[in-house]
């Protein structure tokens, strides 16, 4: 069915007009609504006409109550870049809970697909199964955003129980992707035309767009996927508690067949008794942030896609990372500015931390709003803020928006995937403290290479934490210091502990 593209127009603006898209966005960003529902509308809009046609006519099959967040995930669900971006605000508690909700039924979804036509989908792409030893007697395990996973049993396994899945693009999905990509650009081009119209911050639109396409677009090279993760395997291969799925040699660039890992979506936790779920938090965070912020090599690897529905916890207890198509990396460089920046905030030391925004940045920012952006932030650490991962990202954020500072893709994509884990590790333990394990994996680190300071100059920084000796001796003096913005931060949340107001 062909659609005039002109009625395809009139028909979403009906759609969105009849729709409250605003109330799916945070107060906080009240200001942004008119670009948000007017990049929606631009990018519906612009879908090829039997795309269009399909959403429109999925729409009228749903209830007619159905409200506006129910009728934005059905969207998703046909739209492999709408459907990336609903898995990583599924856990973003700035949202209401019941889009939330709505939007965790995206980490993974039920296949449409019986085991006849997997088997079928599987052999259009391998061959006749029978010569390659595996046999396919189940349905899909689940359907992510651009690929299905087949379960199968043979002798192409080697070792373990005799059982994998296979990993395929869902039929005519990099069309779909490559379409959408190509949309999102033009949508950036757009806002940096009209940011001042939307009262938008000026942080080159489509320029960050085109970086996030190029990483989107690896989703559907599978053969990245299983160089990524026999990379992760080996990165990851400290961490006994940690299963990275093992690639078997039946791949091929558009399938990956691997081992199979039995278990649930880490935030299943009902069953639970706390305190083992207060260990798959700190697990978390130690698995997906500390391991590849504090490592001794020139590239670091990190999971760009870290949503429920790629983190499982396996029936023996361990944290099982999925799905590594989305990954990015971190240089020595950029993990060294990290680490400045928070010893920026720990220290007070304004100019530490404006040096370490900086380097990250790549290009010249607002230099009269950075310096105030950092100020600002400074007075809100002496009143008591710990300089943890909320107040570094916020502060990246305002940076980019605010003093117009212009971070990478792969920093870009390193803080969006902390802002998604700050979420999965909220919803899996409301007793894990992201800071506290991140500071007692640090502090190990430290013990770790003790030895080795001895004999290194005092500027080096050539250490898996990136501290030199001379950071740690000023990290040291201001001990004191932070000690007691503590504890007038405690003084001042206590009401029984606030300082009396000065007499009039």
């Amino acid at each position: 069915m062909q659609v005039d593209e002109a009625d395809d127009a009139v028909a979403w603006s009906a759609f969105c007009e009849a729709l409250d898209f605003g109330a799916l966005v945070p107060e906080a960003y009240e200001a942004y609504r008119p670009a948000v529902i007017e990049g929606l509308i631009f990018f519906l809009k612009n879908l090829d006409g039997d795309r269009t046609a399909d959403l429109l006519a999925d729409q009228l099959l749903l209830p007619e109550e159905a409200g506006v967040a129910e009728r934005i995930v059905a969207i998703a669900r046909h739209c492999p870049a709408l459907h990336k971006m609903g898995q990583v605000l599924a856990r973003d508690r700035r949202l209401p809970p019941e889009f939330r909700a709505l939007l965790q039924r995206l980490e993974s979804l039920p296949s449409s697909l019986g085991t006849d036509e997997a088997r079928a989908l599987a052999e259009a792409e391998l061959g006749p199964l029978q010569e390659l030893g595996i046999r396919i007697d189940e349905p899909p395990l689940a359907e992510a955003s651009v690929a299905v996973v087949i379960p199968f049993s043979g002798a192409a396994v080697s070792g373990g129980d005799g059982r994998g899945v296979l990993k395929l693009l869902k039929p005519g999905v990099e069309k779909k992707l490559e379409e959408e990509l190509d949309i999102l650009q033009r949508l950036g081009a757009l806002l940096d035309e009209h940011c001042e119209a939307y009262h938008l911050p000026r942080i080159a639109y489509e320029e960050t767009f085109l970086d996030v396409r190029d990483l989107l677009a690896r989703e559907i090279q599978l053969d990245h996927e299983q160089t990524n993760m026999r990379q992760a395997r080996a990165a990851w291969a400290g961490l006994t508690s940690v299963v990275i799925p093992e690639v078997y040699p039946i791949s091929t660039p558009r399938v990956t067949a691997m081992q199979r890992i039995d278990g649930g979506k880490v935030t299943e936790t009902a069953t639970l008794p706390r305190r083992a779920r207060r260990r798959m938090g700190d697990l978390i965070v130690r698995a997906m942030i500390a391991q590849p912020l504090w490592s001794t090599g020139e590239v670091s690897l990190f999971h760009a896609d870290p949503h429920a529905g790629n983190l499982f916890r396996t029936n023996d207890g361990k944290l099982a990372i999925l799905d590594w198509s989305l990954v990015g990396s971190l240089s020595k460089q950029d993990r060294i500015a990290l680490t400045q920046l928070v010893l920026g905030g720990f220290t007070l030391d304004a100019s530490r931390a404006r040096a370490a925004i900086d380097a990250l940045s790549q290009s010249r920012s607002d230099t009269a709003a950075l310096d105030a952006l950092i100020a600002q932030r400074m007075g809100r650490l002496r009143e008591g803020e710990w300089p943890g991962i909320s107040w570094v990202t916020d502060l990246l954020d305002d940076a980019a928006t605010s003093a117009r500072c212009h971070f990478g893709a792969n920093l870009l994509m390193f803080r969006k995937a902390l802002q998604t884990l700050e979420g999965v590790v909220a919803d899996v333990s409301p007793d894990c403290r992201p800071g506290r394990v991140l500071t007692v994996s640090l502090l190990r680190m430290l013990a770790a290479e003790w030895g080795n300071r001895a004999f290194a100059f005092p500027s080096s920084r050539h250490f898996a934490t990136h501290l030199s000796n001379l950071d740690l001796t000023q990290l040291w003096a201001s001990s004191p210091l932070i000690g007691q913005r503590q504890l007038f931060g405690l003084g001042s949340r206590i009401p029984g502990l606030r300082r009396p107001a000065p007499a009039q």
